[in-house]
């Protein structure tokens, strides 16, 4: 097994949202799809950004041609990319914080409900 061999194909910049937006191209032909974390691991060493600011969207492989595409957000602020990013994306990037931020929201959205509940009756 040989290690993803990366290359970033394409960056556009994005200055409302205050990020860099990346297509990052991953050739693994004798290996499984690279995981969030090694390309994230991978953009931030690349870039020399922290790790914390750099998010995977989503990673794409193509069947049988042992090549995935992966869209990146690195931005110039965590707690930007925290206002900014869907919640299922921080979960999926940022493992057991992802998870608890997801927690919080389901309880805050719980919390929302049973007083509209109450707001009825």
């Amino acid at each position: 097994m040989s290690a993803p061999a990366f290359n970033i194909v394409s960056v556009r910049e994005n200055k409302l949202l205050g990020r860099r937006e990346l297509v990052v191209e991953a050739l693994h032909r004798e290996a499984s799809t690279p995981t969030r974390q090694s390309v994230r691991e991978w953009v931030a060493q690349q870039l020399g950004v922290d790790v914390v600011n750099v998010l995977v969207r989503k990673i794409k492989t193509e069947f049988g041609v042992g090549r995935s595409i992966a869209e990146v957000h690195v931005y110039s602020d965590s707690k930007l990319a925290r206002a900014v990013e869907p919640l299922y994306v921080l979960a999926r990037n940022l493992g057991e914080e992802g998870k608890k931020l997801v927690e919080e929201a389901k309880k805050r959205r719980s919390a929302r409900r049973e007083k509209r509940r109450k707001r009825k009756k």
